[in-house]
């Protein structure tokens, strides 16, 4: 593999030692690597436990991934490595199409990057799997069974900073070429990480996907019309959806996901078309302005954010109102009022 760097590191606070205790357990130690030819912060972590015994030395009794964690791809069966100007990509050997779903990456990258004036970096982490089974082998989040790729970070927090690590796509290659558009599909993934640094684990799902939808060029007008046909969207408030670490969670169809995404599309056009990019991406980037140690000091354990949805839906919520007001003057039942209007009046007619 070719790692540029690779490391074990200590959580020292989850030490916990007794007067008479000659073990440790539970200890949190993250192996650190990095990929080379990539940016020097686009760091990974992966969390193990440890247990130790000192009798008569210190040693290791126990080791395991924490719950959640996948091992890397090359750490679970062979792989094969694609390089291109600006991606990474590694995969299972004999994987068809590889070379054309690169071709496609780069392809949207370069769409994207004549579009913003958000910066997007030298190099990606690409992870190609050949279906359903090796996406979820390869990702370290959840998705619908929907769901074609999926740009994926996390967050390191400490009292003075929040960083964002481990910037990759997972793709799916099965779904990309027999259902969805890869052009846009990479678009709208590659958004998601050229908004990384301006993230954060309590954006609200419904303001980052919209983002990337809308900077995607993606108008989902099927969705649209059947939302107003069916009265879907007349069950769906901005106040609900700011709390949720993703959309469509808890419905395996995929069916909630496509009319939340739709929901959230309709949103960023609206504001963009009504208020402006620059002042819609002045909404977006305010949740970057919540303080590190406020957040530090509200999370339960490891500072490897990533599985503390309780704690990340419940700042959204506490921070979404005052955004809206901030950048916009709305409510968020101002917000569904006049997405729902624009959906019927120029959503579907655009």
């Amino acid at each position: 593999m070719p790692l540029a760097e690779k490391r074990l590191e200590v959580e020292g606070a989850s030490i916990v030692t007794g007067p008479k205790s000659a073990s440790l357990t539970n200890v949190r130690i993250s192996f650190i690597f990095r990929y080379e030819g990539l940016p020097a912060d686009n760091i990974f972590a992966l969390p193990l436990r440890y247990d130790f015994a000192d009798s008569p030395v210190l040693r290791i009794t126990a080791s395991r991934l924490e719950d959640g964690a996948n091992l890397p791809i090359w750490a679970t069966g062979p792989i094969e490595i694609l390089r291109s100007p600006n991606f990474l990509s590694l995969h299972r050997p004999g994987l068809r199409r590889a070379a054309q779903a690169l071709e496609q990456a780069e392809k949207a990258r370069s769409q994207l990057e004549g579009k913003i004036t958000f910066p997007l970096e030298s190099g990606y982490v690409l992870l190609m799997a050949r279906d359903r089974a090796e996406y979820e082998s390869f990702s370290n989040r959840g998705s619908p069974v929907s769901a074609i790729a999926q740009a994926e970070t996390s967050f390191e927090v400490k009292p003075d900073s929040i960083r964002v690590l481990s910037r990759q796509i997972v793709v799916n290659l099965q779904k990309l070429f027999e259902e969805g558009d890869a052009d846009e599909t990479f678009r709208h993934e590659l958004a998601h990480l050229a908004l990384a640094t301006l993230t954060r684990p309590f954006t609200p799902a419904w303001v980052s996907e919209s983002a990337a939808m809308y900077m995607a060029g993606t108008r989902p007008r099927g969705a649209w019309k059947e939302g107003l046909r069916t009265g879907r969207f007349d069950k769906m408030t901005f106040g609900a959806l700011a709390t949720k670490a993703s959309l469509g969670g808890g419905d395996p169809t995929g069916e909630a996901a496509t009319y939340e995404y739709a929901y959230s599309a309709a949103a960023a056009w609206y504001l963009v078309e009504t208020f402006g990019a620059e002042k819609y991406f002045e909404f977006y980037k305010s949740y970057s302005d919540y303080p590190a140690r406020d957040l530090y000091a509200r999370l339960p354990d490891a500072r490897v954010a990533n599985d503390s949805e309780e704690v990340f839906g419940t700042i959204a919520g506490e921070l979404t109102p005052a955004a809206l007001r901030g950048a916009f003057g709305l409510s968020d039942s101002d917000l569904d009022q006049r997405v729902r209007t624009w959906i019927r009046t120029s959503g579907v007619k655009s």
